[in-house]
């Protein structure tokens, strides 16, 4: 099997998806997204992530 999120996708990805929403946000599209809620979500999905990934193995 082929593993996609290997360290040298994963952190470009990351970087990708944090230019593409401050992107968004200064276009005024995510106005909707308040970045005090967004931040500590992303903070949460990661550890689970990271604790999954772990766990997999």
């Amino acid at each position: 099997m082929r593993r996609y999120w290997r360290n040298e996708f994963f952190w470009p990805a990351v970087i990708v998806l944090v230019g593409v929403y401050f992107l968004l946000r200064n276009l005024g599209l995510l106005d909707w997204l308040r970045p005090d809620i967004f931040w500590p979500l992303v903070l949460i999905g990661l550890g689970v992530w990271l604790i999954l990934r772990r766990t997999w193995r």
